[in-house]
């Protein structure tokens, strides 16, 4: 029986839907599920083997407004954008876990065709974030391309003093990809074996280090694809030092990589050493 998948509500929404329609996750991801209560579970649902991807897209464009105060207005864009999705998030977490059932329609006729193991339930939870690129350029020269910068710690406060920059809790990671960055992540990831391996990396980092800083997910893309172990045949996010316990990739990492002449004559990063074996 065919299964009919939503197509997305808002504009960022049926963007999402388009990019991962056009992607690896065609075949894997579910537009605007329904839980049990007929409410929207999230935007995106892709499940692969036993990894649960949920994606949250939101927009928000009161930051566009360059007369506003920037550091007043970054707090109330990052709390409706992220803080609040970030709760969001980890709601659907607790309902997956406890095994509650999902549909693909409001009136709960079809329910997810893919079983949930809960007992190895890999969750990542995503959030893509759009309406701050603009702002972020203004604010900072030395913002190449507009992405949001992340610290992982275990201080995930606010940091007043430092609009553009997202602290999250790396006791309970949460993924922030955004307008610039969403796409290239989709482009050189181009499947879904390769997007799980780059974000069990991550996560890897995140765990061994006490504080991962980068100022933009492509920035930490391109230590990801500069770093491959030849023994176990994977690429990984770290520093030579192995006494170090902070990593910060640097401003510009990404457009640096991608003018390396590995880079240039083969393309697509899909012709580099990859992940799977395959």
């Amino acid at each position: 029986m065919a299964i009919s998948k939503s197509c997305g509500v808002t504009d960022t929404e049926k963007l999402l839907a388009s990019l991962c329609d056009r992607s690896f996750l065609k075949l894997w991801s579910y537009p605007n599920p329904i839980n049990d209560e007929r409410k929207e579970l999230c935007d995106i649902l892709a499940v692969f083997e036993n990894h649960v991807f949920i994606f949250f897209d939101r927009n928000n464009l009161q930051l566009e407004d360059a007369s506003k105060d920037i550091t007043l207005n970054w707090k109330r864009w990052k709390r409706k954008v992220i803080d609040a999705q970030v709760r969001t998030a980890n709601g659907v977490e607790r309902y997956i876990r406890n095994n509650r059932k999902i549909f693909l329609d409001v009136e709960l006729t079809v329910p997810l065709p893919i079983k949930i193991d809960v007992n190895s339930v890999v969750i990542h939870k995503i959030i893509v974030a759009h309406g701050a690129k603009e702002a972020c350029l203004r604010h900072s020269n030395e913002n190449t391309s507009g992405s949001l910068g992340i610290i992982y710690s275990d201080n995930s406060r606010d940091s007043i003093d430092n609009p553009f920059m997202v602290n999250i809790n790396k006791n309970d990671p949460v993924h922030i990809f955004d307008s610039h960055n969403l796409p290239i992540i989709f482009e050189e990831l181009n499947t879904l074996y390769d997007f799980k391996s780059y974000l069990e990396a991550k996560l890897d980092a995140i765990k061994k280090f006490d504080v991962l800083v980068y100022c933009g997910e492509e920035d930490l893309l391109a230590n990801y694809f500069l770093n491959y172990d030849e023994e176990v045949k994977k690429h990984y996010i770290a520093i030579k030092q192995d006494d170090i316990n902070g990593l910060l990739v640097e401003e510009g990492a990404w457009k640096d990589f991608i003018c390396r002449d590995v880079y240039k004559e083969y393309g697509l990063i899909a012709r580099l050493p990859r992940n799977n074996p395959s």
